[in-house]
C-alpha cells in the first residue's frame, strides 16, 4: 500500500504556528518506508494528501525538503537495510506504516524520530511506553486494526450472508519481527475466532510470512473450502494486492481488506487520506524541534466502510440493500 507519491483540531492549529520555525536556507530530509512502489490511483490521492499538507506548512520537495522513498516489496529484511542507510544519511525523521520497519529504525541507533501510521500494536511491541506519552523515538497514529477485526467480520457476514468459512490471511512473522510474542499473536487470533464463532463463522488461519508463501496460502484456502478471505493489514498482503484481487476474480471468493485502495469487494478501515494529512502535521512538528516521545499517539477520527459493486458483479454476488445503506462509499 502507498508507494511514492481524537486530537486533531487543537494540535493542527499548533502546527500552523510552529511551521514558521523552520531554519531559513536549510534542506530537511525525511524517509518514507513503504510496502510497495506500485500504486493505485487512490494510493496516489493519499500520498498527494501527505505531500500537499507538507507544502501547506512550508515544506516543499526540491526547495527545502528531500524525501527518500524506500519499499520492502514483501521482504521484511529490507527494513533493517533502509534503517541503516537513513542513519548514515542523518535523516530528520522516518515515516512508516509497519511496526517491523519502526522496530528496525529504533534498533539501528541514531535516535531517529519515527512517525507511524496504520500500526495496531505499538504499545504491546514496546515501541511506545504509553499512548499519552510515548517516551521514545516513536509517535504517530495507530489504526487499532486488531480492535476492528470483529467489526470487519460482522460487516463481511452482513454483506455476504452465505459466508461461513473465512480465511484469515495474516503474517505472524511480521508481528514477531516487530516485537510481539508468538503467544500474544495466538491469543489475538483466538479472540477473533471466538468473535467469528458468535456469528456462525469458522475463522481459518492462513499464514503468509513472505510473498513466496502466496501459492501455498491460496492452496490452503481452497483445501479448507473457505468462502471468504479477510486480509490483515500488513506489508506482505500489501505487496500481494494484485495477486489477491486476481484470486478473488478467478475463484469468485469475496475478499475484504482494510482500505478502499486495495480494490477488493469490501473494505473497512481508516480514511487514509486524512491519516496522511495528519501524519504530515506530526512530521512538521518534529522537524521544528518537538520530541516524538512528548507527542501523544493518536487514533484516526474517521473509518470508512466501502463496497465495490464492480467486484460484486464480476464474482456473481448481490449485496443486500441494508448493507449498501450502511456503506460510506459504493464503487459502481
Amino acid at each position: 500500500m502507498i508507494g511514492r507519491r481524537r486530537l486533531i483540531s487543537g494540535a493542527a492549529c499548533a502546527v500552523g504556528t510552529v511551521a514558521l520555525a523552520q531554519v531559513p536556507g536549510r534542506t530537511y530530509r525525511i524517509a518514507y518506508f513503504g510496502f510497495t512502489a506500485k500504486n493505485s490511483a487512490d494510493d496516489d490521492r493519499i500520498v498527494a494528501a501527505f505531500i500537499g499538507r507538507l507544502r501547506e506548512l512550508g515544506f516543499v520537495e526540491g526547495r527545502n525538503l528531500t524525501i527518500d522513498w524506500r519499499y520492502a516489496e514483501g521482504k521484511n529484511e529490507r527494513y533493517a537495510e533502509f534503517a541503516k542507510e537513513m542513519r548514515e544519511k542523518g535523516v530528520d525523521a522516518v515515516v512508516t506504516g509497519t511496526s517491523t520497519a519502526a522496530r528496525a529504525v529504533v534498533e539501528a541507533g541514531g535516535n531517529i524520530p519515527v512517525v507511524i501510521f496504520g500500526i495496531n500494536d505499538a504499545l504491546r511491541t514496546g515501541l511506545v511506553a504509553s499512548f499519552t506519552r510515548p517516551g521514545g523515538q516513536v509517535t504517530g497514529l495507530s489504526n487499532f486494526a486488531g480492535d476492528l477485526v470483529p467489526k470487519r467480520i460482522e460487516l463481511f457476514k452482513a454483506a455476504v450472508p452465505t459466508v461461513s468459512r473465512i480465511a484469515f490471511a495474516r503474517c505472524p512473522e511480521c508481528g514477531r519481527m516487530s516485537g510481539l510474542s508468538s503467544a500474544s499473536i495466538d491469543a489475538a487470533f483466538q479472540s477473533y475466532r471466538e468473535s467469528a464463532g458468535s456469528l456462525g463463522i469458522t475463522l481459518i488461519p492462513v499464514d503468509i510470512n513472505a510473498s513466496a508463501d502466496f501459492p501455498a496460502a491460496t492452496a490452503s484456502i481452497k483445501s479448507e473450502q473457505a468462502d471468504g478471505v479477510l486480509l490483515t493489514p500488513n506489508q506482505i498482503n500489501a505487496k500481494l494486492r494484485d495477486d489477491w484481487i486476481a484470486f478473488e476474480a478467478a475463484q469468485r471468493v469475496p475478499v475484504m481488506a482494510d482500505y478502499r485502495s486495495y480494490g477488493s469487494l469490501l473494505s473497512y478501515g481508516p480514511d487514509y487520506a486524512a491519516v496522511f494529512r495528519r501524519m504530515a502535521e506530526l512530521v512538521v512538528r518534529i522537524l521544528n524541534g518537538e520530541k516524538p516521545g512528548d507527542m501523544p499517539l493518536e487514533q484516526p477520527t474517521k473509518l470508512e466502510f466501502v463496497v465495490n459493486l464492480k467486484v460484486a458483479s464480476a464474482i456473481g454476488l448481490s449485496i443486500p440493500q441494508s448493507v449498501l445503506l450502511r456503506a460510506d462509499e459504493i464503487i459502481s
